[in-house]
């Protein structure tokens, strides 16, 4: 399906008249365009705010790699649930679906519209199909009528094609802008590895290479990072695909 900007908005709006709870949810694989589209959505609309829905955008320090959205691009939109935790803290999908929840609640509250915007399946999933947690690693898929939000879903898609270029130019920009001394920086300050927020695909990776030289070459680096988000990309489209819900730009 594709949807101008206008038809985008007189859906949000329709459907803004018709909820009680509602909630906007704006997700995709990675390096589609999101971001600069919910910050377009959300200063046409006026009062909505954004919530986070990327794991690896919760953590403090992480920001090349992640493409973490800088203060000038929310262009005075109010975002959240981004830089709460530091690397070495530990996080689950239980965890976030508690202070993603108690975020909305508080937006609606204030009578303003919360937007749901990323890419992480399981924390998005977290929200939209009301999941319960037994433990704090192990997820139960619920009815999708447990959520407790009216919910207007939207997803980004390319061509797998356009997606794999969009990848390999995003991961070429993010080593030109300083993903390599932004590691680095890591390293300096103490954290290994090993620790929770490195298992963001990248950090992990610059890391042994910084540390041990592999792989060999720079551009192997570069090539092994973006077949690691390829791969990711390819399990964001599977997860979403039977999705009924959503409505594809």
């Amino acid at each position: 399906m594709t949807l101008d900007k206008n038809t985008i908005q007189s859906m949000i709006s329709n459907h803004l008249e018709e909820s009680a709870r509602p909630l906007i949810v704006l997700l995709g694989v990675t390096a589609c365009g999101k971001t600069a589209l919910s910050v377009e959505l959300c200063k046409a609309l006026g009062n909505a705010e954004v919530v986070n829905a990327d794991s690896r955008q919760l953590f403090k320090h992480l920001n090349i790699g992640t493409g973490k959205i800088t203060p000038d691009q929310m262009q005075g939109v109010p975002h959240h649930l981004f830089d709460v935790l530091e690397p070495t803290d530990e996080v689950t999908a239980a965890w976030y679906k508690k202070e993603a929840e108690r975020t909305i609640d508080d937006i609606l509250d204030r009578g303003n519209i919360p937007m749901l915007v990323g890419g992480s399946m399981l924390y998005i999933a977290a929200i939209t199909d009301g999941l319960t947690f037994k433990e704090q690693e192990d997820a139960l898929r619920s009815p999708e009528s447990n959520c407790k939000y009216d919910l207007l879903i939207f997803g980004l898609q390319k061509s797998r094609d356009d997606t794999v270029v969009l990848i390999n130019n995003r991961i070429d920009a993010m080593f030109a802008d300083g993903w390599m001394q932004e590691v680095q920086g890591l390293l300096d300050s103490g954290y290994t590895k090993e620790d929770p927020a490195m298992k963001s695909v990248g950090y992990k990776e610059i890391m042994e290479y910084i540390e041990s030289g592999t792989p060999e070459t720079l551009e192997d680096l570069r090539e092994l990072i973006s077949a690691k988000t390829r791969q990711y990309a390819k399990r964001q489209r599977t997860w979403w695909r039977n999705d009924t819900r959503i409505h594809w730009l």
